[in-house]
């Protein structure tokens, strides 16, 4: 400002003034950017009002002001504490983003002439502040391609688990200018906030809003940015995240994370006081809301493909291997349940004559006949061809027994197509209970080979 400062020094010495002052707007009020004067209770901290000042009034109506005999209230100027003994005043707008000032405590010191060569002043500062501005715009923007530069290498390290999402979200956030930043993912149709990044404790806010109640929500929903202005009366109609929320957020920008088209959740930015987001930051912020979906979008495809490896690829029942875990860990506990063997014994036979892909088909619907057969209290694991083993919560026989009267009808019906009738559709059942038959799970496999009952069962 070293310029600005100048400017302000050198109107002080040509006007002989009291005070000189150059105001920028900012919001309603005015801040003092740069002064000279002699007054002891000129503050140059102090925010003034635009409604009710004369600074407040030249910026409001652009135009010049000149009181050559000032013999009002000297609260009308709003940037001194205590009276001063003000006797003229001259104000300048400077092109519709602040206001020049000058005072002094002697009469008729303002003519025509003073105004004249104080719109040649403003018109320097004008300049001078722009000059600042773009000044200020290269270094942020030479500041925020260093910061994506260094995002970019976060992302890096986050696919190798060597950082946090909050650690990347972190320095997304300082790029942003705001005071925090979140993560929010859609789960049963409405947004949940996941991750929150910011100086401040906001956990508070990590819960669930309700679809189209929420402006975080609707970047969701609609899979399209929202950009809103700092003190948007949008955002004073509509919560961000949900009524009665602890936050009052004064600017928003919201990017929707999306993979094929689909949006599956929201990057928000929020400002909560007087300072801005950057808008210079939009299009990097844009960018990193697109790296930022990719990497959900593989964590997700990563953590379904590590689902995967514990379901059979043919019939989606489970693999052997995690059945065993499952009813290891029911022996371990001391869980009682009924351990069934069902075997089609012409799976070979099927392969011949209806081929691979049909009778993988028909794997699969015998699978859904014991899974709607067996119930939510089971677990069905495919061992080999058409082997299958499922383990039901409880040992009741008699229950077990009904079970296996409806799985032998279920799935003989399954069979009886015309392909599979010259085999007979044969089947073969056995069963066995913990505790009851064997303690040590390799004893309770042995046991249903032992405990077979054919096709008809008794």
């Amino acid at each position: 400002m070293g310029m600005i400062d100048g400017l302000s020094q050198l109107i002080f010495n040509v006007y002989e003034a009291f005070t000189v002052a150059f105001f920028v707007k900012d919001q309603d009020r005015l801040n003092c950017l740069s002064s000279a004067t002699f007054a002891k209770s000129f503050d140059k901290g102090r925010s003034i009002p635009i409604e009710g000042t004369l600074p407040g009034w030249v910026l409001k109506h652009a135009s010049p002001l000149i009181i050559p005999n000032f013999d009002r209230d000297e609260e009308a100027l709003g940037y001194y504490r205590a009276s001063e003994g003000i006797k003229s005043f001259m104000g300048y707008p400077i092109e519709g983003i602040g206001v020049v000032v000058v005072d002094s405590k002697k009469k008729y010191v303002f003519t025509d002439k003073e105004k004249k060569i104080l719109s040649s002043f403003a018109s320097m500062i004008h300049e001078e502040l722009e000059r600042e501005k773009k000044s200020q715009d290269r270094e942020e923007t030479i500041e925020a391609l260093y910061a994506e530069k260094h995002i970019l290498g976060l992302f890096s390290e986050l696919n190798q688990s060597q950082v946090c999402v909050q650690d990347v979200l972190q320095e997304i956030l300082h790029l942003s200018g705001g005071d925090f930043c979140f993560i929010g993912m859609e789960k049963r149709g409405k947004l949940v906030v996941q991750d929150v990044a910011g100086p401040g404790d906001y956990q508070e806010i990590k819960k669930e809003c309700r679809a189209g109640e929420s402006i975080a929500s609707m970047v969701m929903e609609s899979g399209r940015e929202l950009l809103l202005p700092h003190n948007s009366g949008y955002l004073r109609e509509r919560p961000l995240f949900f009524p009665g929320e602890p936050l009052k957020a004064r600017q928003f920008f919201g990017f929707p994370l999306v993979t094929n088209d689909i949006p599956f959740g929201v990057m928000g930015f929020v400002a909560l006081y007087e300072s801005h987001l950057r808008e210079t930051s939009i299009a990097a912020l844009r960018g990193l809301s697109s790296l930022l979906s990719l990497y959900y979008t593989s964590l997700w495809m990563k953590e379904h493909v590590e689902r995967l490896k514990d379901f059979d690829p043919v019939t989606g029942a489970l693999q052997f291997s995690t059945f065993l875990a499952l009813t290891e860990k029911m022996v371990k506990k001391q869980d009682s349940f009924s351990l069934i063997s069902v075997k089609l014994l012409h799976v070979p036979t099927y392969n011949r004559k209806m081929g691979v892909a049909a009778t993988n088909d028909l794997l699969q619907k015998v699978f859904q006949v014991m899974k709607y057969c067996a119930g939510g209290k089971s677990f069905i694991a495919r061992k080999n061809g058409g082997h299958f083993y499922i383990a039901l919560k409880g040992s009741e026989v008699f229950e077990t027994r009904n079970m296996m009267k409806l799985l032998n009808h279920a799935i003989s019906k399954s069979l009886s197509d015309e392909r599979t009738a010259e085999s007979g559709g044969a089947i073969e059942f056995g069963m066995a209970s913990f505790p009851e038959d064997a303690r040590d799970l390799w004893d309770l496999f042995a046991k249903p080979e032992e405990k077979r009952l054919k096709k008809n069962i008794d």
